[in-house]
């Protein structure tokens, strides 16, 4: 009788046992690092790409300032040029004027004739030192012109050369300044190159850097998230402590008035069995008749008792204020009839859950692990045989599919179907575990090993 009030009395939700499956700031923080990984790596990259760039760069200004040399060189010769240019107009005049006189002294020796000019010398001679004079005269010019002949010849020759020379320099100055032209584009090219796989680096980069700010931002939003659960949790199982403790207080309460009842019973039993005895002590007939008599007062005195038990749980139950406790009435069948109680479970635990789909259940059955029990001790029928519309109790840790029941509190669902060629059940379920509490959750799992409470 004792633990029956206590089950009757005490009530005891589901726990909440986990902080539901959301995105967890570690798998965030894993993703972060990837990034910054990948963003060291780019930098890293562009580092590298930059070295290249600054070699070509060096190789650009060393390429640049040969060219300056060589630009330099051009400037030089071309003024070397101009003053060639003067000494071959110059020689151009002199050789020119001494074709005239080759000329004019070749016309005079073809008209007149050299051998007629020297005869003519020395005839018109007056005397013979002026003959000597004039053929050393004669001798010289001849001499002369041959010097000039010659002279001539090394000009001209000389001109020749130093026009060749001067566009040999030139051409090589070309040729040069057109390759290292040629080179500084090369360089410049790959400079080009190597800038814009740069640039790529860059973008690849800032994107990293954005997608890992989204990540901050989602993990920022996930441990809010996280914190409201968690707040939310830790208010459901105050309060869940807090029902418990006005329940134990309930049952500590009708526990003390029953056995106050009790004790009171038996005194008053004792006493009348005392008056029967003392009374009737003379006669041996009779003490079998009081002896019987006292045996049913007795018995009439346990009733009594059960009764002063009974009317004193209705009479806490009504004197609280804070919720209002209906008496359980056994019905015609043996069962406690419970359809007409209130759901008492917490909301959002599966006990509630339960409760609401299954009117006919017990409202102070207790934990999900005690509800085969309690609906046992009620008149209902309990066992391991599976049924569509029975209620099905899970023990401490007991496997319910894909996850544990709580290692305290245990579990119970709502059998929507079974299927007996498999031996498979489908349940609906609810509680603080699920994205929707108050269910429906559904599943299918192995039938086996499980306790069904019958309606």
């Amino acid at each position: 009788m004792k633990k029956s009030l206590l089950s009757a009395l005490l009530v005891c939700t589901i726990a909440v046992s986990a902080v539901p499956n959301i995105a967890l700031a570690d798998t965030y923080d894993q993703q972060i690092q990837e990034k910054d990984q990948k963003i060291s790596e780019l930098q890293g990259k562009q580092s590298d790409v930059q070295t290249q760039i600054n070699d070509l760069t060096n190789e650009i200004a060393t390429v640049s300032d040969q060219v300056k040399t060589l630009e330099a060189k051009q400037d030089q010769l071309n003024q070397d040029t101009m003053k060639l240019q003067d000494k071959i107009a110059v020689l151009k005049v002199r050789i020119a004027k001494r074709n005239e006189v080759i000329k004019s002294q070749a016309r005079d020796t073809q008209v007149k004739g050299q051998a007629s000019n020297y005869v003519s010398a020395v005839l018109e001679a007056d005397s013979l030192s002026d003959v000597v004079g004039r053929v050393q005269a004669m001798s010289t010019m001849v001499k002369a012109n041959h010097s000039l002949m010659e002279q001539q010849k090394a000009d001209e020759k000389s001109v020749e050369q130093k026009v060749k020379d001067n566009e040999a320099k030139v051409a090589e100055v070309k040729a040069n300044q057109a390759e290292l032209e040629t080179q500084k584009n090369e360089i410049a090219n790959k400079q080009a190159e190597l800038n814009v796989v740069k640039a790529n680096y860059a973008a690849e980069q800032a994107t990293a850097e954005q997608d890992k700010s989204k990540l901050k931002k989602q993990q920022e939003a996930a441990k809010a998230e996280q914190a409201r659960i968690l707040k939310q949790q830790q208010e459901a199982e105050k309060a869940r402590k807090a029902e418990e403790a006005r329940q134990a207080k309930e049952a500590a309460k009708a526990q003390k008035a029953f056995e106050a009842a009790q004790a009171k019973a038996a005194a008053e039993a004792a006493k009348e069995a005392a008056t029967e005895a003392s009374s009737t002590s003379s006669k041996t007939e009779e003490s079998s008749s009081t002896s019987a008599i006292t045996t049913e007062e007795t018995s009439t005195s346990s009733s009594v008792a059960t009764t002063t038990e009974t009317s004193t749980v209705e009479t806490s139950s009504t004197t609280d204020n804070s919720v209002s406790t209906p008496v359980s009435k056994p019905s015609t069948g043996g069962k406690v009839d419970h359809t007409s109680e209130g759901n008492m479970y917490a909301v959002g635990q599966c006990t509630w859950y339960v409760k609401n789909v299954a009117p006919w259940a017990g409202t102070y059955w207790g934990n999900g692990c005690q509800w085969g029990a309690s609906a046992a001790a009620d008149g209902f029928q309990v066992d391991s045989t599976p049924a569509a519309g029975a209620i099905v109790s899970f023990a401490q840790g007991q496997s319910v599919g894909t996850w544990n029941a709580d290692s305290t509190y245990g579990h119970v669902a709502y059998v929507q179907s079974y299927n007996a060629s498999n031996n498979t059940i489908t349940i609906t379920q609810g509680g603080m575990g699920f994205s929707s509490p108050t269910g429906p959750n559904t599943a299918t799992l192995s039938a086996a090993g499980l306790t069904y409470i019958h309606p």
